[in-house]
């Protein structure tokens, strides 16, 4: 029998009986293992010994939140606490600020995790099947894993991957030449990877997680439009060529790190996001050629909704402005550039920061429907959407007509028993 809280937050299918208590019996395992004692457990979840007690005997459900909160103490995964059989392992690869916390880091990591686990939830609960790139995606992966086998001597031919790479992509999934729209509803539909932008502070870009069953990339939000888009076409270039697990240091803008990973990963963003054949055919348009004055490099800047740092590198690639005439603009700054140059919104738009939440599409949705079925409660959409506020969202969700509906038909929305 399942059964949802008050506010639906238990979230995983157990036997009223049995599986409780397995579950009770795993973290008190786990707890002993980790030498912690049951007053100090409580404390990760603001409860009493008491109340650790009551979980351990079975007494007292956990909700997914509170699972993964121990899980995190207790240094063993959610799965483990759940009795799921484990997933494979998987491959990180990270771009930090050189000068970077430890705890910059952790935190991207943490809500990679978070999406992980809902995903892995979903799948357990809901039926969830793992996203799957198109056909003519398959390939690319293919060809990327053919082209980080090769042996790569200097950065021209480590670049030139990464151009081989963007260029079979916009080719293989008639994508064309001109600017790309909605990068990560893009990458979700061809490359079946999911996509979650998030608020993580500007000391992380972002992060590429790859698996057997997950694939995510997640990019922070507090920079500007601009650079979550490069971030993202970057992450999608490690997923693309199966790089290892690691951790990058470098500072933010730099293009022209001796890293021969993030060299071909820049590559493939600059040349993705921004084909020549399209700058030209701009710059044909505004009548202007060699060096591309400082209007035209705002108006390119706002066309592909595209950092200056990142134009800059690639005019400079394409030999349209000069390495000095470059850090002079960028040394200028972007913000006065734009306001001095142009009254575009898609320029400005390009240099605000976005500052957004955005759950990957697949897990959303899924999350949606299997609430509404009551095979799930709000606590993995609650995580999806970063909401702390369990009442109120609880709220929200039951002001959308068809969740009302939903609860409302078989009188659920209070001490539910299916």
């Amino acid at each position: 029998m399942l059964r949802l809280s008050q506010h639906a937050d238990t979230v995983v299918a157990m036997d009223e009986d049995t599986d409780v208590d397995e579950v009770g019996l795993r973290v008190a395992e786990a707890r002993r293992r980790a030498g912690v004692n049951q007053t100090d457990l409580g404390a990760v979840l603001g409860l009493d010994k008491t109340q650790i007690s009551k979980i351990e005997r079975g007494r007292r459900r956990l909700d997914i939140s509170e699972v993964a909160a121990l899980a995190s103490f207790l240094k063993v995964s959610t799965r483990e606490l759940l009795g799921m059989a484990e997933r494979s392992k998987l491959q990180l690869a990270a771009r930090l600020a050189s000068d970077a916390p430890d705890e910059a880091f952790r935190k991207v990591q943490t809500r990679a995790r978070q999406l992980v686990e809902v995903d892995y939830v979903l799948s357990e609960v809901a039926g969830l099947t793992p996203a799957e790139p198109r056909p003519e995606s398959e390939q690319l992966l293919k060809l990327g894993r053919e082209l980080a086998g090769r042996r790569a001597s200097g950065i021209r031919a480590v670049q030139a991957s990464g151009k081989e790479l963007a260029d079979a992509s916009r080719e293989a999934l008639g994508l064309g030449t001109d600017a790309l729209g909605d990068l990560p509803d893009l990458i979700e539909t061809y490359f079946g990877v999911d996509v979650a932008l998030s608020r993580l502070g500007d000391e992380a870009d972002g992060l590429c997680v790859h698996g057997d069953e997950v694939k995510l990339i997640l990019a922070s939000t507090d920079f500007t439009a601009g650079h979550v888009r490069f971030t993202l076409a970057h992450e999608l270039a490690h997923h693309l060529f199966g790089d290892p697990r690691e951790i990058i240091g470098e500072d933010h803008d730099a293009m022209f790190s001796d890293n021969p990973i993030e060299q071909r990963a820049n590559a493939f963003a600059a040349n993705f996001l921004m084909p020549e054949p399209g700058i030209r055919a701009l710059l044909d348009f505004r009548e202007e050629s060699a060096p591309v004055s400082t209007p035209g490099v705002i108006a390119l800047m706002g066309h592909f909704q595209v950092s200056l740092a990142a134009l800059v590198y690639r005019l400079n690639q394409l030999k349209l402005l000069s390495f000095d005439e470059g850090q002079r603009l960028r040394s200028t700054g972007v913000q006065s550039l734009v306001r001095m140059y142009s009254d575009e919104t898609s320029a400005r738009a390009a240099i605000a920061p976005l500052r957004i939440n955005r759950p990957p599409v697949r897990l959303h949705q899924a999350a949606m429907t299997a609430f509404a079925n009551q095979r799930i409660g709000s606590a993995p959409i609650a995580t999806l959407m970063e909401r702390t506020d369990d009442d109120s969202f609880f709220n929200e969700l039951m002001q959308i007509p068809e969740l009302e509906a939903a609860f409302a038909s078989t009188g659920a929305s209070e001490g539910l028993v299916v």
